[in-house]
């Protein structure tokens, strides 16, 4: 009786263990699927932080993200429409975006923590690569009276959308002149994207539309075709000034007939446009990503006609921070000198 039970015991001992075998096995198994989407999620994620969807920086971003997926092994890269530059420092410093379109003076002042950054330097990115410079346009209907920036006091004025690094240069370009619009003190200012803002030229519901941005632009090209427009001349003392206060600004002149009606150049200031990286993105990675930039430049003239220009012997122009570690071996390795105050 006792030999019996003990055999039903170890019947019974040895059913449990198969089953929690066989359980163990089933688990292993469902762990296996994880895996194989673990491996496709080892793609690094790169968010490219660019601006409105009606300028350049979001057209470019958009072109470099589709190039770095098929040009590029274990990358995964998206765009993010932005309010542009100032709210791009804020995404970079989140990780909320690796890469981004920065101007070079916003780029500069965040991390040095200077003007708009006074105080709180930001060092989570670094420089990438100079792109193309940023042509400043006042656009204003050629009968509106307004012919210099002085006269833009007392008007209806869109400088650019808050966080932008362009309403930051026409903050910084009419304190020149002694415009300070803000809490619309010496003009009445709207802040609205650069689509919404050349609709609203064209049903003349604002005096002056603010444009910082490459050429040729879409937004300026619609107000100057859709309109009687013309672009206000940025020169002279005005220029002097402005330097002496911003070193990111330069002169520049916008060809003539750039933009319909436009049959004579048009002085202005630009600032330079980088590609800016934050600092633990891997030093292979950016060095493979600048590689394909500037080996697929036909490619992305599709989307930005400038960028036919591009070329690695202007890499360093205007940079205001200093060089991801990866860009450093790429512009070396390019025959570019890089000087020690752009390394890390």
């Amino acid at each position: 009786m006792i030999r019996k039970l003990l055999v039903v015991i170890l019947c019974v001992s040895l059913v449990l263990f198969a089953l929690a075998g066989c359980s163990g096995n089933s688990s292993d198994e469902g762990k296996e699927v994880p895996k194989a989407s673990s491996s496709s999620s080892q793609k690094t994620h790169i968010n490219i932080a660019t601006a409105t969807t009606a300028g350049i920086y979001y057209a470019l971003g958009n072109a470099i993200a589709n190039m770095w997926n098929e040009k590029i092994d274990g990358i995964q890269a998206s765009v993010q429409s932005t309010a542009g530059s100032v709210q791009n420092v804020e995404l970079l410093s989140r990780n909320e975006a690796q890469v981004a379109f920065m101007q070079n003076g916003v780029a500069g002042d965040a991390w040095n923590g200077e003007n708009a950054f006074e105080g709180k330097p930001r060092k989570e990115f670094v420089g990438m690569t100079y792109l193309y410079p940023n042509l400043c346009y006042f656009v204003v209907h050629k009968d509106s009276g307004i012919n210099s920036l002085e006269d833009l006091r007392g008007k209806n004025i869109i400088p650019g959308p808050i966080g932008s690094g362009t309403e930051l240069n026409a903050r910084q370009i009419l304190s020149i002149v002694g415009i300070d619009y803000q809490n619309n003190k010496d003009a009445k200012a709207n802040y609205v994207s650069n689509a919404e803002a050349a609709q609203k030229f064209v049903d003349r519901q604002t005096d002056m539309v603010f444009i910082a941005g490459g050429i040729p632009h879409a937004a300026v090209t619609e107000m100057m075709t859709r309109t009687d427009a013309k672009i206000l001349e940025i020169k002279g003392d005005v220029v002097d000034k402005l330097v002496e206060k911003y070193p990111a600004y330069f002169p520049i002149v916008v060809p003539a007939n750039s933009y319909k009606g436009q049959t004579e150049p048009v002085q202005t200031v630009a600032v330079g446009n980088l590609l800016v990286v934050r600092k633990d993105v891997d030093e292979q990675l950016v060095y493979k990503m600048l590689e394909s930039i500037y080996a697929n430049k036909d490619i992305l003239a599709n989307s930005y006609k400038g960028a036919a220009k591009f070329k690695i012997e202007n890499g360093l122009k205007g940079m205001t921070l200093p060089l991801h570690p990866g860009a450093v071996k790429f512009f070396e390795d390019h025959g570019v000198t890089v000087p020690d105050n752009l390394k890390i």
